[in-house]
C-alpha cells in the first residue's frame, strides 16, 4: 500500500473554491467569515478528510518553549551586508534571556504560497514567531494578522492582536539624512530606493520628500530610482542615472549595499566621491568603514532589532498582552563620503 496522501489547507481553499486566508480563518474560529463561507469550508474539509493538528489552539492554554525565526526571501546576496546574523545575534541572546528554544527557517515566496502561515507554524509546532524580509505582497504578511500565533515582523508595521512589530523609525531617518546633505549645501539630491513592496522603501522615499519640501526644494520623480536592495543593481544603473541627472551633487541610498554598488561605478566613470557626487548610504554594515572612501550613513541597531522582537513575543506568550509597533533610535555616521558646498 502506498503512504497516505497528506491533505494540506491548500487543498482545502482550492476544494472549497475559497482563499487560504479564508480557511485559516475558519479552522481558527474567527467570526469574519460569513457563514455560508463557512460551511463550504467546512465541507470541503471533511470530503477531503483534513484533520488539522491542534496545537495551534492548545497554544492559548500552554506555552511552549519553541519560537522560530522566519528569513522570508532570503537569498545568497543577503549575507553580504551581516544584517541577517546581527538579527539573529539579538534574537538568541533575547532567547537566551528568557530561556527559549530559537529554530530558524526560511521560506521564499512559492513556499508561502504553497503553505499558509498558520498551517506552517502547526506543522513545526512553533509558539510564536519573529519574521525578517517580508514584503508587504507577501501572502504570509496579511496571513500572519489574522493569526492566533503570537508574531512579530521586522522593519515592517504591523500591528493586530497577535502580531506587533520592531522598526526603525525610516521616515524619520530619511529625512533627516536628506536634511544632513542639505546643511551641507547641496540641492540637488537624488535617490537610489530598494523597491516599492518593501516598508522601508516606502517610508525612506517618504521621508526623502518630506525632506526636500521642508528645505524649499522640488521633487522630481525622475531623480528617484530603484536597484532592489542589490549591490549589482545600484551598480548597473547608476551610469545612467548620473547622466540623466547631470546636475546632482549628492546620492541618498537606501541601503550601504546599494551605496557600494554606486560607489564603484561613479568612481569607474572617471567621477569622485565626495568631491563630484556625495553619498549618503542607510544600515552602517561593517563594510562602511573598509571603502575607499568610508560611507556615511544611517546606523541601525540590527542586534537590538533582533533583541526586541524575540521579547516582544515572549511577552504576547506569558502575559497575553497585544502586539504593538516598538520603534528603535537610530544615528548619522559622517564619514568621508559627503562633501561640504
Amino acid at each position: 500500500m502506498g503512504k497516505p496522501v497528506m491533505v494540506s489547507i491548500k487543498d482545502v481553499a482550492k476544494h472549497a473554491g475559497v482563499s487560504i486566508s479564508a480557511v485559516s480563518k475558519t479552522l481558527n474560529g474567527y467570526s469574519d467569515v460569513s457563514e455560508a463561507t463557512r460551511r463550504k469550508i467546512l465541507q470541503a474539509a471533511q470530503e477531503l478528510n483534513y484533520s488539522p493538528n491542534m496545537l495551534a489552539k492548545n497554544l492559548k492554554h500552554k506555552v511552549t518553549k519553541t519560537i522560530a525565526l522566519i528569513i522570508s526571501n532570503f537569498e545568497k546576496a543577503n549575507g553580504k551586508d551581516g544584517v541577517v546574523f546581527q538579527i539573529i545575534s539579538g534574537v538568541y541572546a533575547a532567547a537566551t534571556r528568557y530561556g527559549y528554544e530559537v529554530v530558524i527557517y526560511t521560506r521564499s515566496l512559492s513556499e508561502q504560497q504553497d503553505k499558509s502561515y498558520w498551517q506552517f507554524c502547526n506543522d513545526h509546532k512553533i509558539a510564536g514567531v519573529v519574521i525578517s524580509g517580508l514584503r508587504t505582497t507577501d501572502p504570509y504578511f496579511e496571513e500572519l494578522i489574522d493569526s492566533d500565533i503570537p508574531s512579530v515582523v521586522i522593519d515592517a508595521e504591523t500591528i493586530g492582536p497577535h502580531a506587533g512589530s520592531v522598526i526603525t523609525d525610516n521616515l524619520e531617518a530619511a529625512r533627516l539624512a536628506v536634511q544632513y546633505l542639505i546643511s551641507k549645501g547641496h540641492q540637488e539630491i537624488g535617490m537610489v530606493n530598494g523597491h516599492r513592496y518593501a516598508t522601508v522603501s516606502i517610508k525612506r522615499e517618504q521621508g526623502y520628500r518630506e525632506a526636500l519640501e521642508e528645505a524649499g526644494l522640488t521633487f522630481i520623480p525622475s531623480r528617484v530610482v530603484e536597484a532592489d536592495f542589490t549591490e549589482e543593481g545600484a551598480y548597473e544603473l547608476t551610469e545612467g542615472f548620473i547622466s540623466a541627472n547631470p546636475r546632482l551633487t549628492a546620492v541618498f541610498v537606501a541601503s550601504d549595499l546599494m551605496a557600494i554598488g554606486v560607489m564603484k561605478r561613479i568612481t569607474e566613470l572617471g567621477l569622485r566621491v565626495p568631491e563630484d557626487i556625495s553619498l549618503m548610504g542607510f544600515d552602517d554594515i561593517v563594510l562602511c568603514s573598509y571603502t575607499t572612501p568610508k560611507l556615511s550613513t544611517i546606523r541601525q541597531d540590527f542586534v537590538g532589532l533582533g533583541y526586541a522582537a524575540l521579547e516582544q513575543v515572549v511577552k504576547m506568550l506569558e502575559r497575553n498582552t497585544p502586539g504593538y509597533n516598538k520603534i528603535l533610535p537610530f544615528s548619522i555616521v559622517d564619514r568621508e563620503t559627503i562633501m561640504i558646498l
